[in-house]
C-alpha cells in the first residue's frame, strides 16, 4: 500500500522527542491553532553582539519543518485507518490546512532570519553585501563556524572605525564634558 507521504526523513517518535526537548508545547490558541510548538529561548535584542545571538539560537531553524513532518505522519496513520477515500478526505482537511499554514509561517520566518543574519554580518564585519552573498554560498558546518571564518577573513568593525565615520565638526556628548 502506498502512503500519501512515504518519503519522510524522521520517525514520529524521533520528532516528538526532538520537539519536546528543543521547543515548548503550546496550549491551544484559537488565533494560531495550526502551531503546536514555540521557541524555548527568547531571541536576544538586535543590539546584542552577533556571536551571542548565534549562540542563543536566534538564527536556528524554527519548529515548523518538524511540525509539518509530524502532521504528515498523522495523515499517514489516518490513511491506514480509513477504508473509504471520502472519509479520509474529510478527516484530513484540517491537517492539510495546518500544513499549508505551517509552510507559510516557515517561509516567512526563514526570510526574516536570513535578512537579519545578512544585515548583522554586514554591520559586524568589514564586508559588503556582495562579499557576504559570495561567502555564504560556500559550504560551512554551522553559523558559528561561518562567523569565526568571517572574523578571521574580514575582521570586525571596532569603535575606532565607527568613530572615523563621524563628521569632523560633530562633538559627541561624552567628549563635550572631557
Amino acid at each position: 500500500m502506498i502512503l500519501p507521504y512515504n518519503n519522510l526523513l524522521h520517525s514520529e517518535s524521533w520528532l516528538k522527542n526532538y520537539l519536546g526537548k528543543n521547543y515548548f508545547k503550546k496550549k491551544y490558541d484559537r488565533f494560531m491553532w495550526w502551531r503546536s510548538y514555540s521557541l524555548r529561548k527568547k531571541p536576544l535584542d538586535t543590539l546584542q553582539p552577533l556571536r551571542k545571538r548565534i549562540e542563543n539560537g536566534d538564527f536556528d531553524l524554527g519548529p515548523y519543518i518538524f511540525e509539518i513532518e509530524l502532521v504528515k505522519h498523522r495523515i499517514n496513520e489516518k490513511f491506514l485507518k480509513h477504508k473509504h477515500e471520502d472519509t479520509f478526505r474529510e478527516d484530513t482537511q484540517v491537517d492539510k490546512a495546518r500544513i499549508k499554514r505551517l509552510e507559510e509561517d516557515r517561509d516567512k520566518d526563514e526570510k526574516v532570519k536570513l535578512a537579519a543574519l545578512e544585515k548583522a554580518f554586514v554591520l559586524e564585519f568589514n564586508m559588503t553585501k556582495e562579499q557576504y552573498n559570495r561567502e555564504i554560498c560556500k559550504p560551512n558546518k554551522s553559523i558559528l563556524s561561518f562567523y569565526d571564518k568571517m572574523e578571521k577573513r574580514f575582521g570586525t568593525r571596532g569603535w575606532t572605525r565607527m568613530k572615523s565615520a563621524i563628521p569632523k565638526g560633530l562633538v559627541l556628548a561624552n567628549e563635550r564634558n572631557a
